[in-house]
């Protein structure tokens, strides 16, 4: 047996607690080499919306090179469930393909993840010396499935506890007001009351990309984020508002 002072537990869960809104960020990568140059190093594509859109939620790849000959070609949804293994490459053939333009290339190797995305309520502690960190602690932002810097503030918070002498329990990674947002931005993906590539695309080319992914990691005040609110679709959005309000808390399906 192993003996601790304190344990931090990071498996993942079965299943997310109960939540309002419940989607998944579900993805599927190819590291691919290519026979002639077809990559800046110094460029990468985040969210490009120029794949087939599911009927539910949205989809968009997004290219992360490591030299003129080498990338990271990711296909993601935001949908309910996951795709088939076929399914997945049928997609980055045609954003390979069709919107990359890339011809001859070899794939090195796969990637493959499921991400919850869910206005859950997560436990940061679940007995007296044990406690959940991570994307089980609620390290990952609900409406970008985004972890690591939620998780970098995190044991960051953890590690000073300690140092102080304190009980280290895990501080929420993000703020009130940005789950609150996030739940609402859910609610409106995934009850088809916004277009999903049009609200991105929209965010993006109204707000300045360092305030926005400020917004994003939650860094922004709260001026800064009225002024990003009233530049998204703001009727469906108060829809939105008022509905996730009176939804219950269901468990994952």
């Amino acid at each position: 047996a192993v003996r601790a002072r304190w344990v931090f537990d990071s498996r993942p869960l079965t299943s997310p607690p109960p939540a309002r809104t419940t989607l998944l960020q579900h993805f599927r990568g190819w590291f691919v080499r290519t026979r002639r140059p077809a990559f800046d190093a110094d460029r990468v594509d985040l969210m490009d919306f120029r794949t087939p859109q599911p009927a539910h939620g949205l989809s968009f790849g997004y290219v992360l090179p490591s030299g003129p000959h080498e990338a990271l070609v990711e296909y993601t949804e935001f949908s309910r469930a996951p795709l088939t293994g076929p399914a997945y490459d049928r997609a980055l053939r045609h954003y390979t393909a069709t919107v990359l333009g890339l011809d001859a290339f070899e794939v090195v190797g796969t990637e493959t993840g499921v991400i919850p995305m869910t206005d859950a309520v997560f436990a940061r502690r679940t007995a007296p010396s044990v406690f959940r960190i991570g994307a089980a602690g609620g390290a990952t932002r609900p409406a970008t499935g985004y972890t690591f810097a939620g998780l970098q503030r995190q044991t960051a918070a953890v590690a000073e506890a300690l140092r102080r002498g304190r009980g280290p329990l895990p501080p929420r990674a993000h703020p009130t007001r940005a789950r609150a947002m996030d739940a609402v931005l859910l609610h409106a993906l995934h009850s088809g009351l916004v277009d999903g590539p049009a609200f991105f695309t929209g965010l993006f080319s109204r707000v300045p990309a360092t305030r926005l992914l400020r917004f994003l990691d939650g860094g922004t005040r709260l001026g800064e984020e009225i002024g990003i609110g009233l530049r998204t679709p703001v009727r469906p959005m108060l829809r939105a508002a008022a509905e996730v309000a009176r939804l219950p808390r269901r468990p994952a399906p």
